[in-house]
């Protein structure tokens, strides 16, 4: 989908994916981060909600920072959340 060069607004299907596409998710684990004052924060609830409905056999978690705005971590690298925002990340990726 790289290459479409449209924006259906909230109904493209790289914001609100089909359930079917995400119970053909070729990996295991998602982790899923949303800022809680992040104006798409909804569609990742969206996502989440749908994930749980798919067939999709992996395991995913949610992180929802309270009271953070879009891009808090880059705003402000060396804040508490946006650190343990990293590490859990890392984390994931070391699948530690």
């Amino acid at each position: 989908m790289g290459g479409v060069s449209y924006n259906r607004g909230l109904d493209d299907p790289r914001i609100n994916t089909p359930v079917e596409d995400i119970a053909r998710l070729g990996c295991e684990k998602v982790l899923i981060f949303l800022a809680e004052k992040d104006h798409l924060n909804s569609v990742g609830k969206n996502y989440c909600e749908k994930v749980k409905k798919s067939e999709w056999k992996g395991s995913f978690e949610l992180v929802e920072n309270e009271k953070e705005e879009t891009c808090f971590h880059l705003h402000n690298p060396d804040h508490d959340k946006a650190l343990e925002l990293k590490r859990k990340f890392v984390s994931f990726l070391k699948q530690e």
